[in-house]
């Protein structure tokens, strides 16, 4: 006869030693808590990821005002000229600086108006001569004397004026942070937009595609020619260059 008793007391014991068997804690308590520490270390590298860019954009928007206060050949009168080919040539650095932005590139957008996916450019860079409307400037008004552009991303407007629009106010710029020319002179303004794309996009942050807009101005250091050719904007014409037009 089998004894029972005895095959009952092995089973109790066995049980009692899996009940005190912790060897699989470790890894359950990490099972757990793994898509809580990959979503932390995702936010973190995204959130990083988009400081960078944003600081990138400001970095490329100062050095585009900056490039452009400088720009200009000397005439005989000691002015500056500015040409077609010196803007194109500011554009050209801001888009060589910003390559690891894909500024030239172009990135899916989903029109809410026929749910079809078309391709939108990246980045669009609006720079503007802002002088006063006369010298001396009794009225103490200002205008956008010329505006040129570069980047694939025609679908992004300026949203601190035109030449059209902005040709008698008192300011051009952020309000409460407007800018102002001096007599006789300009400041150079400039206005970057540009998308900005996650690197991960699976739901583990809140970060999410968004357009970053940055703004600069310098005021241009040397006398220049204000006036430019006859009929003109300001801006001298280059043979066998095209300007950066916004139309």
């Amino acid at each position: 006869m089998i004894d029972t008793t005895k095959r009952f007391q092995k089973i109790r014991s066995f049980a009692a030693d899996i009940g005190k068997d912790c060897s699989g804690l470790a890894l359950v308590e990490f099972a757990v808590s793994l898509p809580f520490f990959m979503g932390l270390a995702i936010a973190s590298v995204e959130t990083a990821n988009f400081a960078a860019t944003t600081m990138q954009v400001n970095q490329i928007v100062v050095h585009v005002a900056d490039n452009a206060a400088r720009m200009g050949t000397s005439n005989l009168e000691g002015r500056k000229r500015v040409e077609e080919i010196d803007i194109n040539d500011v554009f050209t650095g801001a888009r060589h600086e910003g390559r690891g932005l894909l500024l030239d590139g172009f990135h899916p957008y989903v029109d809410p108006g026929t749910h079809q996916t078309v391709s939108r450019g990246n980045a669009r860079i609006f720079l503007s001569s802002v002088e006063p409307v006369t010298s001396p400037n009794n009225s103490n008004k200002f205008k956008i004397k010329w505006q040129r552009c570069s980047g694939p991303g025609t679908h992004f407007v300026p949203l601190y004026g035109k030449p059209g629009t902005h040709g008698n106010v008192d300011g051009i710029g952020p309000t409460g942070r407007q800018i102002t020319a001096p007599d006789y002179g300009a400041v150079m303004f400039a206005e970057m937009h540009y998308h900005f794309t996650p690197m991960l996009d699976i739901g583990f942050s809140n970060m999410v595609a968004k357009d970053i807009i940055a703004t600069s101005a310098m005021i241009v250091r040397d006398s220049r020619d204000l006036t430019g050719p006859t009929g003109g904007d300001g801006v001298y014409p280059t043979d066998g260059v095209t300007a950066s037009s916004c139309a």
